[in-house]
């Protein structure tokens, strides 16, 4: 298991449009889950118990839901049919949307040392 002090090591808000989402780190081996996005109260629980990877992949996960849903791809009933252009277009302008409002977040999770 990484130290879950080093896994700490990076902004604990996540900011996308108008709204800003706190960082929370809580054991989440009850619910059998590494993270999740509440999007109610613009909580994103991550489970600091993973590898760095595997908690680098869990955030960088999360943040592609908060994604989705600021472009309305959130409701999986409500997703129309999609094609793949469309698809990589929506996921190119949300991650560069992303990582520009949260450079050290990004910096954070693709960093390899």
């Amino acid at each position: 298991m990484a130290n879950s002090k080093k896994l700490r090591e990076h902004p604990m808000a996540l900011r996308l449009g108008n709204r800003t989402f706190k960082i929370v780190l809580k054991s989440l081996t009850e619910k059998e889950l590494l993270g999740y996005t509440d999007f109610q109260t613009d909580e994103v629980f991550i489970d600091p118990n993973q590898s760095e990877e595997s908690y680098k992949n869990t955030l960088l996960h999360e943040c592609m839901h908060i994604g989705y849903d600021l472009f309305g791809l959130n409701d999986d009933a409500a997703i129309p049919k999609i094609n793949n252009e469309y698809l990589v277009l929506v996921s190119t302008n949300m991650l560069r949307h992303l990582a520009g409002l949260n450079p050290q977040l990004f910096s954070f999770i693709f960093n390899h040392e």
